[in-house]
């Protein structure tokens, strides 16, 4: 592809002027190494830098592989119209001036820009943007600086900014980039046709993206997984989505926040989700020179007992099992050791440990079959040779090279010259054990395989018959036929006008039952006194209906009011939330979680991207803190965790088939030992 690897580059809008853009573009292309055609392109023509000046794209003679437009934002698509005329297919705008703005002009005029691009079959970055940089070719089509040496990582950003910082630390972090690409606006290409550019190079084994917002949300989750099971993705992800500013009628919707889908992204696809910068670099060092850790079994290697045991206590969280060495090999090392010194996990070296000890350590480690990744920590002791230990750990790591080996050696001045001998020979350094623990543990991230449905069901078109022509809150008898045809345990129920009906429908059921207002404008019937629970004779119905209904009347006047729901009383049990919230990126999420009052008080909550099957609703399950809960505690019976994952998943297949809803509320779920009912449901329709 010509952004990648143009023969001829145009740059119009150059400029004599040193102080602009249109200058330092010019100049970064021509004197960093690119050995293409270049041709300046202003309407003054002219000479710069030593270069002649074309007034137009169609003066140039030959055929032009890449334009950089750096001119006004207003002449862009006059330009863009031209290069198109000339069979230029891809251009790089720098200019702003458009939709960024917020202004109805500047969104016409990227509107324009589209138009113009896609009639001509450009490929577009941009606009407002810093530009391309592809180290391998000296091409730094950009305003940014420096041109560093080429790399393997390939850098996505939506802010120009962000990017100029991570070029310049660089060299000082040991980040090599094969690729460097300010997306800007995305008006034609975006994160996902940037991602299918990162698959198909050669150059790029990692992929680092920091993006603001996602265009296309169904697209990118099935290019992402894609990429992904190819080359790992890390994403830092700022701002806060539309939806998430949106008022919402369900737990569902206050519980998914800004980031439900984005982390829901990370965990279908395999992508790395970095919270902060430093996360996001952490990530792109350890994945971009260190093998996967093909199994959680790992070492610590330690000359102090403290930074042991914080190794320790992060592998834990992490995930990560601190497995014992094999006896014999265990015995071996011991000989190599001092007396005082532990083979125990963490090996402890000792403080006064030189670089034989951590040679012996690692070497027994990368050759026993219980080990598959370590993490060596180092406080620099007066008498710690930190650059002999770091030459002994970058030998050791040579001989085993498929062993993923991270260092923390902590400090300052004394680590400086041993940290920077350990990055040059690819062994990446943190500045503490958490650090270097998280990163080992990224990894060994594996990504699970798309979701498929296992049944076709044959029931759309029936669940689009019950729920034709409602909107808003879908009621209590569509509920329970929608429900039906997925499988959804719904308690027995009916809708009583009066308190005579009431009781009668409540002798058929039997008592105890549950009673509350039946209308399609109040949704959140308790906070207005419209539900009563446990009532357990008619003695205790009648006055119950009367005051629900009049507490209905009262602070909902206007409301349509069919009755008093009569349902069946549930035995207790533990209380779970399944849910699903339309996103206007992802479409449907759904979640689960610890329901009940709880729900909003702990915000234990797993969300996925529809659709999902019985084992993603298994492992969303098992990534809540409530997890312990299901499992049985103190003497109590393992709740129906099976049964819970199917209507997990039978909520999926039930939003697939209806994507007019909006937000769905089991809650609570009632799960025991013998099975799961959904004591409450609120389905709204758009």
């Amino acid at each position: 592809m010509s952004l990648l690897s143009p023969s001829s580059i145009a740059v119009i809008g150059a400029s004599a002027e040193e102080a602009k853009v249109g200058h330092m573009v010019l100049k970064n292309i021509l004197t960093q190494g690119f050995s293409g055609k270049l041709y300046p392109v202003n309407p003054k023509g002219g000479e710069i830098l030593g270069m002649h000046v074309s007034s137009s794209i169609s003066e140039i003679a030959g055929t032009v592989d890449l334009v950089v437009i750096v001119t006004p934002g207003k002449t862009v698509p006059g330009i863009l119209e031209e290069c198109g005329k000339k069979n230029v297919k891809t251009v790089i705008v720098i200019s702003a001036g458009f939709a960024e703005t917020g202004t109805d002009e500047g969104h016409a005029l990227e509107e324009e820009v589209t138009r113009i691009a896609k009639q001509y079959q450009i490929t577009l970055v941009g606009p407002n943007c810093l530009g391309v940089i592809r180290p391998s070719i000296g091409m730094n089509a950009s305003f940014a600086e420096n041109l560093e040496k080429a790399g393997s990582i390939a850098l996505l950003s939506q802010s120009g900014a962000l990017a100029v910082a991570l070029l310049d630390s660089s060299a000082s972090l040991n980040v090599d980039f094969s690729l460097v690409v300010s997306m800007g606006n995305k008006t034609v290409m975006n994160e996902c046709d940037f991602l299918e550019l990162c698959l198909d190079d050669p150059e790029s084994k990692v992929i680092g993206m920091y993006v603001e917002s996602i265009t296309e949300g169904a697209r990118f989750l099935r290019v992402a997984r894609n990429v992904a099971a190819k080359k790992p993705i890390v994403l830092i992800k700022s701002g806060t989505s539309e939806r998430g500013k949106k008022a919402v009628s369900s737990h569902t919707g206050a519980l998914a926040g800004s980031d439900a889908a984005i982390n829901a992204v990370c965990a279908q696809t395999g992508i790395h989700r970095a919270h902060t910068t430093d996360e996001f670099l952490d990530l792109l060092r350890v994945l971009s020179t260190q093998p996967t850790l093909l199994t959680p079994h790992i070492a610590v290697i330690t000359n102090a007992g403290g930074p042991g045991i914080l190794a320790t206590d992060a592998a834990e969280r992490e995930k990560l099992v601190l497995a014992e060495l094999d006896p014999a090999n265990a015995d071996a090392l011991k000989k190599l050791l001092p007396a005082a010194a532990s083979v125990k996990n963490p090996i402890d070296v000792l403080g006064d440990a030189l670089g034989d000890r951590y040679g012996a350590a690692l070497a027994a480690c990368g050759k026993d079959r219980n080990i598959d990744g370590v993490a060596a920590l180092l406080t620099p002791q007066v008498m710690t040779p930190c650059e002999e230990i770091a030459r002994a750990i970058i030998d050791v790591h040579a001989k085993y090279p498929l062993m993923p080996v991270v260092t923390s050696f902590m400090g300052e001045k004394n680590v400086a010259s041993a940290i920077t001998l350990l990055q040059k020979n690819g062994v990446v350094n943190f500045p503490s054990p958490e650090r270097a623990i998280a990163a080992l543990a990224a990894l060994q991230k594996s990504q699970r395989p798309a979701s498929t449905r296992d049944d076709e069901c044959h029931i759309s078109s029936l669940a689009q018959s019950a729920i034709k022509d409602v909107t808003g809150l879908l009621p209590e008898d569509k509920t329970t036929e929608l429900f039906k045809l997925y499988n959804l345990p719904l308690p027995s129920s009916a809708v009583a006008e009066s308190a005579e009906e009431a009781v009668r429908l409540a002798e058929e059921i039997g008592y105890p039952i549950v009673a509350k207002i039946s209308s399609p404008q109040i949704i959140h019937k308790t906070d207005i006194g419209c539900v009563r629970v446990n009532i357990t004779s008619s003695a205790g119905l009648r006055p119950a209906v009367t005051e629900i209904l009049e507490n209905a009347k009262k602070h909902a006047p206007t409301a349509t009011i069919n009755g008093v729901l009569i349902q069946q009383f549930l035995p207790a049990g533990d209380e779970f939330i399944v849910g699903a919230i339309k996103d206007p990126n992802f479409g449907h999420l759904v979640m689960v979680g610890l329901g009940g009052i709880y729900t909003e008080l702990f915000k234990d909550t797993s969300f996925r991207i529809n659709p999902i099957n019985e084992e993603d609703a298994y492992d969303m399950l098992q990534s809540l803190r409530s997890w312990k809960m299901l499992l049985g505690l103190r003497g109590k019976a393992q709740s129906d965790i099976v049964a819970l994952a199917k209507i997990v998943a039978h909520i999926s297949h039930l939003v697939t088939d209806c994507p007019q809803i909006k937000e769905l509320d089991l809650n609570p779920v009632i799960v025991r030992s013998d099975g799961v009912v959904i004591a409450d449901a609120k389905v709204i329709l758009e």
